[in-house]
């Protein structure tokens, strides 16, 4: 069942990403990452290709190749666990003016070492599982930019659930070719053997021309293996 799903997941992929209606969609990259005081961090690239095939709904794949580090206690122990992996999703785009919902569904392929190895714990080796994702997003006529992003694999049942409110705080006219933005991010993870919380601030900067946006955040954390600290991050997009 799990060869089956995947195979059909890649099989949507390959239609989105390299059939002739691929031509006329919208493509961005996407990639960013957060590390702590800690050294426990999450880092991510990603393409998504998305096909408009009615005035407000639209099909969309994406591929997702990430790296997620973190720490947890064993005994006496501290074992840091390495986990490379790739998200594989499809899913439908609903838009309306400023305002865009979208829900994924895939596969997750990771494999995690522990060093040092703990033969019993939840999350070790190669897992293979099914992945839901959700989305949504909205920019208000005062300028200000609510984000809600939610994510639950069947690898050791990983939730992810993420939300930031931006406020753009230059260029209200749209003459200038940059804008930049300020705002807050709020965000929760856990596995079984780890979980964390963080609330931090943001600054954005998007370049309308070429539709480009980086931004760099920063800000508090509590994590289960070592309690309260600080982490920092960076996003990149770019829609062509």
């Amino acid at each position: 069942m799990r060869f089956q799903t995947h195979s059909i997941i890649i099989f949507v992929l390959i239609i989105v990403f390299y059939s002739p209606l691929a031509l006329a969609a919208d493509a961005s990259l996407f990639s960013g990452g957060q590390i702590d005081t800690r050294g426990q961090g999450f880092s991510y690239v990603g393409l998504d290709i998305t096909q408009k095939i009615y005035q407000n709904i639209s099909i969309a794949g994406r591929l997702i190749p990430n790296y997620l580090t973190y720490k947890f206690p064993s005994g006496d122990e501290s074992v840091r666990a390495t986990s490379p992996g790739l998200y594989s999703v499809v899913g439908i785009k609903l838009s309306w003016s400023q305002t865009t919902v979208g829900l994924f569904g895939g596969t997750e392929y990771r494999y995690t070492s522990l060093h040092p190895d703990v033969k019993n714990a939840d999350v070790r080796g190669t897992t293979f599982a099914g992945l839901i994702q959700g989305e949504f997003d909205t920019w208000l006529p005062s300028r200000t930019n609510f984000n809600v992003f939610g994510s639950f694999s069947g690898t050791s049942s990983f939730l992810y659930e993420g939300a930031r409110i931006k406020q753009q705080i230059t260029n209200l006219s749209f003459k200038k070719p940059n804008t930049i933005n300020i705002g807050v991010e709020q965000f929760f993870g856990r596995n079984p053997d780890f979980h964390q919380v963080g609330v931090g601030p943001i600054v954005e900067l998007y370049n309308i021309s070429h539709k480009i946006a980086f931004a760099l955040r920063t800000g508090y954390q509590h994590d289960s293996t070592f309690g309260n600290g600080m982490y920092g991050g960076l996003d990149f997009y770019v829609r062509f």
